[in-house]
């Protein structure tokens, strides 16, 4: 067997050879182009014994790999897993896919891949499960299904701007908005999404949720970056109010990153930050429809797990790698405190104390100055962040000297609980994956009670009987629920025929237990092309 297909890949090879013998044998570019395009033009017949043009893409492949190592080079590569056992991918697997992606269809299979791995049910990586991108399509592609169901993209054409050397030598930052989302107490939200993006890693180094794209929030996410990432050398933003006032583009000068100069109504001289953008509404903005919200806080949550779960790993095209693996973790040499950082926006505003009290309202709160400056005009530095507490210009020292907040009367406390941010959809599957939470999510109408009704009617009596017993179904149900509805009651007649009634009680939960519980994985048997 082995003979044989080395000959059919030396067939293969040369067969390729002779389809862009024409153009080696041309060392001017414009003629070598003009002999390609030509080659690429007819319908040809292929070693399958198919009849198609040749791509334009694939006769430029071939001739660079022939350049770099021959006829050898045009030879197909073979599969790395040739020789091992192929398992074939498990149905629940494709059932699960199918679903998520019959939900959504212009989901793309590298956040569905995601999606499947987050699943603590399937439990793909316990398995040793490699699933890929190719695979995934392929099988629902079998499905008469995906052809109804699937809708065309548009491909654009890849950019090939310019690309920094190093990591951190220039910064992008955009702001993407206004998103409608409605909450799950009934109200809408506008938000947009600020982002710093390094230019040579495609790596997202801040990006946050901001209900208004203001001052305030370029300021909080170059913050961000800076103080986890140190400073870059320049800085690439639109002309945008929030980039372009006076305040950022002073606090940034300051700290010796110097702006690019870019047109105004020129978004996209680059390109990167808005194909991010372009990334951003296919795996985030774009899922929100089905995604259960309940404020910005929890949408900041669901923005992270999707950019450290998706984003910072997918396989980038013009990278050759992700962007997490080209940042490799590394850190500009331009470090900075955060301290300088804080001070570098600062704005000056002269306000006046209040005669009695000295007290200054800012937009963080209510602040004191000291007594010898009660009801004197003081120049004070404001942050654009109203987290930042202000300084005070000390009149004549002109030392900053930091100000004491004024008490909070108890009657003007609102001490709200916290709201449990959690919210049923895929983007909550992806940030729990990440923070290693699991989440059990049970169908409606079926819980507890249900189980222990269908209990009852197995054993015979009322269940529960005692306290004790009670406790014993509750620690169960804790490790085994939340339970399917129809298979539940599938697996209770079948446990019925099989014990009767009138057992213990911990005798129909191990039952169910074993089978609730996933089977042992098990390779599937080679295929017959491995058994040859």
């Amino acid at each position: 067997m082995m003979p044989r297909i080395l000959k059919l890949l030396k067939f293969i090879a040369l067969w390729r050879y002779e389809r862009i013998s024409d153009a080696l044998a041309v060392q001017a570019r414009e003629l070598r182009a003009s002999i390609l395009r030509a080659a690429a033009k007819p319908p040809v017949v292929w070693p399958s014994g198919s009849i198609r043009p040749i791509s334009l893409a694939s006769l430029y492949r071939w001739l660079a790999s022939y350049q770099r190592g021959g006829l050898d080079a045009l030879r197909p590569a073979v599969r790395k897993d040739k020789g091992k056992l192929r398992v074939r991918l498990p149905k629940e697997v494709v059932k699960s896919a199918f679903a998520l992606w019959a939900a959504d269809p212009d989901i793309t299979f590298t956040l569905l891949r995601a999606l499947l791995y987050a699943d603590p049910q399937l439990a793909l990586k316990q398995r040793g499960i490699h699933l890929t991108r190719s695979t995934l399509q392929r099988h629902l592609a079998a499905d008469p299904r995906y052809a109804r169901l699937q809708r065309g993209r548009k491909l654009e054409r890849r950019r090939r701007r310019y690309v920094a050397r190093t990591p951190h030598h220039i910064w992008h930052l955009d702001a993407k908005g206004p998103v409608r989302v409605r909450l799950t107490n009934g109200k809408w939200l506008d938000f947009h999404v600020v982002t710093v993006l390094d230019d040579m890693s495609r790596a997202v180094l801040a990006s946050i949720i901001a209900a208004s794209p203001d001052l305030r929030a370029a300021v909080r996410v170059f913050r961000l970056a800076a103080k986890r990432w140190g400073l870059p050398n320049l800085i690439y933003a639109d002309r945008a109010s929030i980039f372009d006032s006076v305040s950022f583009r002073h606090g940034t000068a300051q700290l010796g990153s110097h702006r690019i100069r870019v047109r105004a109504r020129n978004p996209e001289a680059n390109g990167k930050i808005e194909a991010f953008h372009r990334v951003l509404v296919a795996w985030f903005t774009g899922r929100l429809k089905r995604q259960r919200v309940v404020d910005l806080l929890h949408l900041q949550q669901l923005l992270d797990g999707v950019l450290e779960v998706v984003y910072q790993e997918h396989h980038h095209r013009s990278l050759k790698t992700s962007p997490r693996q080209a940042l490799a973790g590394q850190v500009s040499s331009r470090t900075v405190s955060a301290q300088r950082l804080d001070d570098a926006f600062r704005a000056e505003r002269v306000l006046k104390a209040h005669p009695k009290t000295g007290e200054v309202d800012f937009p963080g709160g209510t602040f004191l100055v000291p007594d010898a400056w009660r009801g004197h005009r003081l120049t004070f530095l404001v942050d654009p962040e109203p987290e930042v507490a202000p300084l005070l210009v000390e009149p004549g020292t002109e030392r900053h000297l930091s100000l004491e907040r004024a008490a909070i009367a108890a009657a003007d406390r609102k001490d709200t609980p916290e709201p449990e941010r959690w919210g049923e959809g895929p983007l909550q599957t992806l940030y729990d994956s990440w923070q290693g939470k699991v989440r059990p999510v049970a169908e409606p109408g079926f819980g507890l009670p249900e189980v222990f009704l269908l209990l009852a009617e197995a054993v015979g009596r009322p269940v529960p009987r005692s306290d004790g017993e009670s406790a014993l179904v509750q620690r169960v149900y804790q490790r085994i629920g939340p339970l399917p509805k129809k298979a539940t009651e599938t697996a209770f007649r079948a446990i019925r025929r099989e014990l009767g009634r009138g057992r213990p009680i911990q005798a129909y939960l191990d039952a169910l237990a074993r089978r609730a519980q996933p089977p042992p994985f098990t390779p599937n048997q080679p295929s017959r092309r491995n058994r040859r």
